[in-house]
């Protein structure tokens, strides 16, 4: 067989192509790693904000009240610690099961500096800034009263970016997730998760426009304080917002602008048809209600029935026909309200509605989206 010989200045001229041609294509990989740019994004607020995309650290406020935490969670996964430079101890304080179910998952949010809370005038914006965060993710409600804040970090070159769950809007749920997941880099999870958002809030809003029933009279409170001491009760805002969505009448409407107790006598003169006294995991207040990752089912009955026997409160309506029920604080206002959402319009249309099962819901989120299995009781009725 004949050997065929190569020129050495082809066979030179072939290996530079060949490193040539590698080099540029390693070029741009890395172009393709490093999507760092400056983009400009539209936030709750209506505001124009520019800034570095995908963000390496952000700072939050409200962590347990609905202040992007829980997105944020179920965004990055165990990862989360990472993006956070500083936020405010309300997860501890106020969601404290879920502070102990988080931190079992992952240790490392123990070591997530503290920057105090904007609502309290403990927060530092000389440690925010020690901290050099890309930006800073503020709830609408809180932005409104926080411009000198905004202003002096807007100074120092850290941005702000609004949120809304508070408002309790699909818009804004959606706008929201989404809005954080762009400057994450997470357009794709973000997505993922405001698809399976819209996909189980509208099991409930498609069926509600067909119901031609009169709508159920509903108080609201919360059980931070036990049976002894009224709670906060919601206007048009939160738990009085989502009532009115799931298709009650919300009693403290025209009554509380966006949360206050109600007066006991209106209470009682209203004779409510549905009561709903919310629940979390408050340790200085053992008479409060409970309920989350922790709530024992028997305790939290107890607790529950407690309400109850508050003076006058048997001859409410909602009382003598069983018609008491309970559901996690918490659940309200962040990208997993779609929990109370599904259960209100069970509790206030039971047989409209007696095939969908929010506990299944909030499984199945769990299993998709948080780094933690879902447990304990985060709704009850008397009756359960």
């Amino acid at each position: 067989m004949q050997k065929f010989k190569v020129p050495f200045k082809v066979l030179i001229i072939t290996i530079l192509l060949i490193i040539t041609a590698t080099a540029f294509t390693g070029c741009g990989q890395k172009e393709e790693v490093s999507k760092e740019q400056q983009i400009t994004v539209t936030d709750l607020a209506g505001r124009e904000v520019t800034l570095k995309a995908p963000v390496d650290k952000v700072i939050l406020q409200y962590s347990g009240s609905g202040g992007g935490f829980i997105t944020l969670l179920a965004l990055e996964g165990k990862e989360a610690p990472k993006k956070i430079a500083g936020w405010d101890p309300g997860l501890k304080e106020y969601r404290y099961d879920m502070w102990q179910k988080f931190l079992e998952a992952i240790p490392e949010l123990e070591n997530i500096p503290d920057v105090g809370n904007i609502d309290k005038e403990t927060f530092s914006v000389e440690k925010v800034v020690s901290l050099k965060p890309d930006v800073l993710i503020l709830p609408l409600d809180l932005y409104r009263n926080a411009k000198e804040v905004v202003s002096k970090l807007e100074d120092a070159g850290i941005p702000t970016v609004v949120m809304d769950y508070h408002s309790e809007t699909l818009e804004n749920h959606t706008k929201s997730a989404l809005l954080l997941g762009r400057i994450l880099g997470k357009e794709k999870r973000a997505q993922e998760i405001t698809d399976f958002y819209k996909e189980q809030v509208n099991k409930v809003y498609s069926r509600l426009e067909k119901i031609e029933k009169s709508k159920p009279a509903v108080y609201v409170e919360c059980g931070s304080q036990g049976p002894s001491t009224y709670g906060n009760s919601y206007g048009n805002y939160m738990w009085g917002a989502l009532t009115e969505q799931c298709g009650g009448t919300n009693i403290a409407k025209g009554k509380i602008e966006n949360y206050g107790p109600l007066n006991p006598e209106y209470i009682l003169k209203t004779n409510p048809d549905v009561i709903i006294i919310t629940g979390s995991y408050w340790p200085k207040t053992p008479d409060s209600m409970r309920l989350g990752y922790i709530a024992d089912p028997e305790e939290s009955k107890n607790l529950l029935k407690n309400f109850t026997k508050r003076p006058g409160w048997e001859n409410i309506n909602a009382v003598k026909n069983n018609r008491v029920y309970s559901i996690n604080h918490g659940l309200s206002r962040e990208i997993w309200d779609f929990v109370p959402i599904q259960y209100l319009a069970k509790v206030f249309y039971p047989e409209e509605f007696k095939d969908l099962d929010p506990v299944d819901s909030f499984k199945e989120f769990h299993e998709r989206f948080l780094p933690v299995d879902y447990s304990g009781v985060w709704m009850m009725s008397l009756t359960d």
